[in-house]
């Protein structure tokens, strides 16, 4: 009995093995068959430097219709779209043809953009899906990766990634530079993402499908029955990002903002899940001075050009407070180095924005053990300011009188979106002698109303003991 068994089972394992192998051999002739049946509709995107002819930037695309229009990530073009008179863009075929592009339109947010070829147009397109893979569905990224030829990538679909103003599907799969804008397929060959960005360690984020198509039918309804024009972008782009620091102020100024302690003051915690928040904490041990660090920033931005980003909502805070050893003059005299660095959280050429234009003020904020209704008339939500330039700080003699902080609050302007701003806001309590309180935050790409939203809020929302 035992040899029979044995040989049963050795039998058994032999099939099983023969299983496993076959599913690999099938699954690899899947993958195969997949590259082959859909090659013809993918595209290198090419980024040319006019005066030279060079390229620029290569990114990677897919044909998405009949007559040539072509699918790829916005950051992919931008140039073009920034400096149209410097580039120009071309593709490239799996087969070597060459061809030039015009671009037709573009969803910075969701970081797409829809082009169309000159001339003959490829044979073969890719059909976009209508229904959502399942969690732990394989699927396969395509594009050209390193400008080492078009590549295949499976990978799993994990849903939509979380701690994000913006969806992306979070895909555990290698997308390496030059894949961007290449279409992520299921195995019945149908695009249910678009390559944009990764993390390393099979860690990368797709596009979901739905922005491209709700792209594509923006698109033919701006651009008329015909749907062949291209559309004057720059107003586009505008009403895309208003649109864009309305959802996210919407859903800022509707959460419950919770409070957490840090030192003297109760401050804004993790306002909304897009905003994750971490925490640190130092020791000078020359200066005897201790410091809490609490930061917390959304994840994500908005892609405007290489030296441009926008849609970021970040704040901060920091706790002082000096030992015994400590004097007063060198408490603050390490606050201030301490404090000095200081700087926007998005980057901006001057190209793109203004100069900032600041306001500083002294300003009082009551030391209360819970809220109270705020009847003072303050700028941005402050209970009281006083002009720097006029007047001397206020006198806090006491532990329950005012608190008070010098507050600077700067404002720098979008030149080609005029009625958008970057606001940059920081507070240091300047009433105690050796303890202090830092609050800072920064907001790019937002109306004036929305910023002055914000800060209201966000001066309202800090309690004192």
């Amino acid at each position: 009995m035992l040899r029979i068994f044995t040989r049963l089972t050795r039998c058994a394992a032999l099939v099983s093995l023969l299983a496993v192998y076959s599913s690999g051999l099938a699954q690899a002739q899947s993958y195969e068959q997949l590259y082959s049946d859909y090659r013809d509709s993918l595209y290198q995107i090419r980024l040319i430097e006019r005066s030279s002819n060079s390229k620029a930037g290569l990114g990677s695309g897919f044909q998405i219709s009949a007559n040539g229009l072509i699918a790829t990530n916005y950051h992919v073009v931008s140039e073009a779209v920034s400096h149209p008179e410097k580039y120009s863009l071309n593709y490239l075929s799996v087969d070597g043809q060459e061809g030039e592009l015009e671009l037709l339109d573009v969803d910075v947010i969701n970081d797409l953009a829809i082009l169309r070829q000159k001339g003959t147009v490829g044979k073969q397109h890719l059909v976009l899906a209508q229904q959502t893979p399942n969690k732990g569905e394989t699927i396969v990224a395509l594009g050209n990766p390193l400008d080492l030829g078009m590549t295949l990538v499976p990978g799993t679909y994990n849903g939509i990634a979380g701690g994000s103003f913006y969806d992306r599907i979070h895909f555990s799969g290698s997308i390496n530079p030059g894949m961007s804008g290449g279409p992520v397929i299921n195995r019945s060959g149908k695009v249910v993402g678009i390559n944009v960005a990764t993390a390393g360690n099979q860690i990368s984020f797709l596009v979901p499908v739905d922005k491209l198509v709700s792209l594509l039918e923006d698109y033919h309804k701006e651009s008329g029955s015909q749907g062949n024009g291209a559309l004057e972008l720059q107003p586009v782009i505008h009403r895309q990002l208003r649109n864009n620091q309305q959802r996210i102020i919407d859903a800022i100024l509707n959460a419950d903002w919770k409070l957490r302690p840090l030192g003297d003051a109760m401050v804004v915690g993790e306002i909304v899940p897009s905003v994750q928040c971490w925490g640190n904490s130092s020791e000078n041990e020359d200066e005897t001075l201790e410091q809490i660090a609490k930061g917390c920033t959304g994840q994500d931005v908005v892609y405007l050009s290489e030296e441009f980003d926008t849609g970021r909502v970040e704040y901060e805070f920091f706790w002082l407070e000096g030992d015994e050893a400590l004097t007063s003059s060198r408490f603050y005299s390490a606050y201030e180095d301490e404090m000095s660095g200081f700087f926007p959280g998005n980057s901006a050429s001057d190209d793109d924005v203004t100069n900032y234009k600041c306001q500083q003020k002294f300003t009082t904020q009551p030391r209360i053990s819970s809220k109270q209704p705020d009847n003072g008339e303050g700028v941005n939500g402050e209970t009281s300011a006083q002009s720097e330039e006029n007047q001397k700080p206020p006198k806090a003699n006491g532990n329950r009188d005012p608190v008070v902080a010098r507050t600077s609050y700067c404002v720098r302007r979008y030149k080609e979106f005029p009625d958008l701003y970057d606001v940059f806001y920081v507070s240091l309590t300047v009433d105690q002698e050796k303890r202090a309180l830092v609050s800072h935050f920064t907001l790019s790409g937002f109306t004036e109303e929305s910023a002055s939203a914000f800060t209201k809020k966000f001066v309202s929302e800090i309690e004192w003991h």
